[in-house]
């Protein structure tokens, strides 16, 4: 998978993962909002859909296409194996950032691969991602969940049984909804920033 990285001032390490339409370096200012020291690892969707960059395939009727969804989760993990090594971040602290398809990829890689090099996962607005397959262990890791009250694509009630599917795990979850709809408010930025601080 391609990426770009920019290296940092201390032991955090940001793996962005962008929304439909953006691109390896789409979180960056994100990132640096949350932590201007941080290193920045940001990878590319190498699906294209009208135009715009995505993770994986997705059917016209919006539902996920469950084998490049599969394709994209172990070239994700493929290529953090791969950058951990070529970048020298083992003893680096790595916290997986993704939004919308990025968020939903990242909850795929959790169900996928157990014990993972990660301290902290934030997902902004993900989606429900394939709920009939638990989460694979992983004891050290943090995960905060956000969404909007009013998101199109992504029902308050997905929402919850995402939050309670990671409940059911050793997982420590924490969650924050604004009244708003998919797009990132400052409010919840700052939520982000607070979780990686505490």
């Amino acid at each position: 998978m391609q990426h770009i990285y920019i290296p940092g001032g201390n032991d955090q390490v940001f793996i962005l993962l962008h929304g439909t339409g953006g691109n390896a370096s789409s979180l960056f200012e994100i990132a640096r909002y949350l932590d201007p020291a941080a290193a920045l690892l940001g990878f590319q969707g190498e699906v294209e859909e009208a135009g715009m960059a995505r993770y994986f395939a997705r059917y016209q009727d919006g539902s996920f296409d469950l084998r490049s969804l599969a394709s994209a989760t172990q070239d994700l993990y493929d290529s953090l194996q791969k950058v951990r090594q070529q970048y020298d971040l083992t003893t680096k602290k790595l916290v997986l950032l993704g939004y919308s398809n990025g968020a939903n990829l990242g909850i795929n890689l959790l169900k996928e691969f157990t014990e993972l090099p990660i301290a902290r996962a934030v997902f902004l607005h993900p989606s429900t991602v394939r709920p009939e397959i638990a989460f694979k262990a992983q004891t050290q890791l943090k995960v905060l969940l956000t969404s909007g009250e009013n998101d199109p694509y992504v029902t308050s009630q997905q929402f919850t049984n995402l939050k309670q599917q990671l409940e059911k795990t050793p997982i420590m979850t924490s969650t924050f909804t604004h009244a708003y709809g998919h797009q990132l408010i400052q409010e919840e930025l700052e939520q982000v920033k607070d979780f990686l601080t505490r």
